[in-house]
């Protein structure tokens, strides 16, 4: 039989020693401090009124928590939370466009990076890119000089035959119709390259911008 503090235990039970229960009676206590704090624990709530003054309660009026408030310790005034105010349809999309737009940027920034080492390199890329682009440029030219100088040419016989009192042949007028459709779309291309040549260049000169600032600047993507 063990005895402890001169009292029989059971046979077979070990009993507390005095540390153990000295510590768990502390344990004890401070838990129930603990839980009197946890319950006696108030927050306030404070928001902007109507005439633009801070306002503040135990409680928050149901017309006001779509303008947003915060949360405040009742005890220390300390802010605990902000709760934002609900955005609207319009604000809503405004800011999926904005988080787009981050992203967009963010992925240019890193490809900008990946892709070239110092400023030089973005200077080298585009004077290749231009020069590629301008032969692409001078041949569409070529292409429309010479379908306009064969235009002439059909367009002088087409006259040559209304001179000799002749109707201008079904032939010659399909040639001029495939003739003028072939100028249409080599000016159309001509028009895109060159279009193609202008935004290279605007792409380049914002690469040089972002790769300087190592910074994604989305006004600058936005106004693409």
């Amino acid at each position: 039989m063990n005895q402890t503090n001169g009292i029989a235990a059971p046979a077979g039970q070990n009993c507390p020693s005095r540390f153990v229960v000295r510590h768990l009676a502390a344990f004890l206590v401070v838990s129930g401090l603990l839980v009197a704090q946890i319950a006696s624990a108030q927050v306030v709530y404070r928001w902007i009124n109507a005439d633009g003054k801070p306002e503040v309660s135990h409680s928050i009026p149901a017309d006001v928590v779509h303008k947003g408030y915060e949360i405040l310790d009742g005890n220390t005034m300390n802010r605990l939370k902000v709760v934002p105010p609900q955005m609207t349809d319009g604000e809503y999309t405004e800011q999926l466009a904005r988080e787009k737009a981050q992203a967009e940027c963010q992925r240019t920034l890193n490809r900008i990076y990946s892709r070239y080492e110092k400023l030089e390199d973005i200077n080298d890329a585009e004077v290749s890119a231009l020069r590629k682009l301008d032969v692409r440029v001078s041949n569409a030219q070529q292409d429309l000089t010479r379908a306009k100088r064969e235009l002439a040419k059909l367009e002088s016989s087409a006259a040559s035959q209304e001179r000799q009192g002749k109707a201008v042949s079904k032939a010659l007028l399909a040639e001029l119709t495939s003739a003028n459709s072939q100028i249409a779309t080599l000016e159309r291309e001509l028009g895109q390259r060159k279009q193609e040549r202008e935004d290279m260049q605007h792409d380049f000169e914002l690469e040089r911008l972002m790769f300087n600032a190592n910074d994604c600047n989305v006004e600058h993507l936005a106004r693409r």
